[in-house]
């Protein structure tokens, strides 16, 4: 357990990259220490990788694979590689689906932070993106790392501070949202920040859609169960500032998901499908 212990300490300290990163490189520790690992184990291994960031929805799906894994009496190491083979296999589902946003046509999309989702469906789809506008999503800065990795593609990117997103927003056509967590009745944890771009969004009118896999979807968490989870910064001639690291969105400021079936709405029944397929996945294996 201590290098698994020490890999999660790593990726606790990680700000660019998110949920996906988190679970997928706390797989991997699994799978290279799988030697020294047994189901006995469990207990202490669970909390481990839940307690790098007890909001990430991720964490907790990947602890509930490698719970069913033992169950079945297969050894650790491959539940974990089960669950990157899922990774994969959800990652391309969603960027198939992705054409939906586009129809054949141009749009300009605006986003906060460093979705993996996001940058995929860029990527993949570059030559009907007009423009990137992201939200500088500090304290962490991810959006300007996602502006820089969009222009390396060839992808105009445009940076706003994120006090002026509502002028990005007004620019744009679709807003689109990763998720480190989401509850089984819809409500979308993400970056801090998100939240404002929802509103903004229904104020102008413009289609708020959040982008995520279903190993986000945590069956156990609620709207409104919000699991403090904190950073801090220090801001020159003030001193320390404590901030929330993400935002809740409920439903009602989401107009639709992007997930491995395509678009559907954000409702407690299309959620729990999701997550059933997901487990359905590594019982059909």
């Amino acid at each position: 357990m201590e290098n698994i212990i020490k890999i999660a300490e790593e990726v606790a300290r990680e700000r660019i990259r998110g949920a996906t990163w988190s679970s997928e490189t706390m797989a991997k520790a699994v799978i290279e220490n799988g030697k020294e690992l047994s189901c006995e184990e469990l207990e202490s291994l669970s909390d481990t990788i839940i307690k790098v960031n007890p909001v990430m929805g991720s964490l907790y799906n990947l602890s509930l694979v490698l719970r069913k894994t033992c169950s079945s009496g297969k050894d650790l190491a491959w539940g974990a590689e089960r669950f990157i083979e899922y990774i994969k296999f959800a990652k391309k589902n969603i960027i198939d689906h992705a054409q939906q946003l586009f129809r054949g046509r141009k749009v300009t999309i605006f986003t906060i932070s460093n979705s993996s989702n996001i940058f995929e469906i860029i990527k993949g789809y570059k030559d009907l993106i007009n423009r990137v506008n992201v939200a500088e999503s500090l304290p962490g800065g991810e959006g300007v790392y996602l502006a820089k990795e969009a222009r390396r593609m060839g992808v105009e990117a445009k940076v706003f501070p994120d006090s002026a997103t509502s002028a990005g927003i007004e620019e744009s056509d679709i807003i689109l949202i990763g998720a480190d967590n989401v509850t089984i009745d819809g409500c979308v944890f993400n970056k801090v920040g998100s939240k404002n771009l929802a509103i903004i969004a229904g104020y102008y009118g413009k289609p708020m859609i959040a982008v995520f896999e279903p190993f986000k979807i945590n069956p156990n968490t609620r709207c409104g169960e919000y699991i403090p989870f904190t950073r801090n910064y220090r801001i020159e001639g003030y001193g320390e500032l404590q901030y929330n690291v993400f935002d809740e969105l409920p439903s009602n400021l989401i107009d639709s998901i992007l997930s491995i079936n395509g678009m559907s709405n954000p409702s407690q029944s299309d959620l729990r499908i999701l997550h059933n397929s997901f487990m359905s996945w590594f019982s059909s294996i």
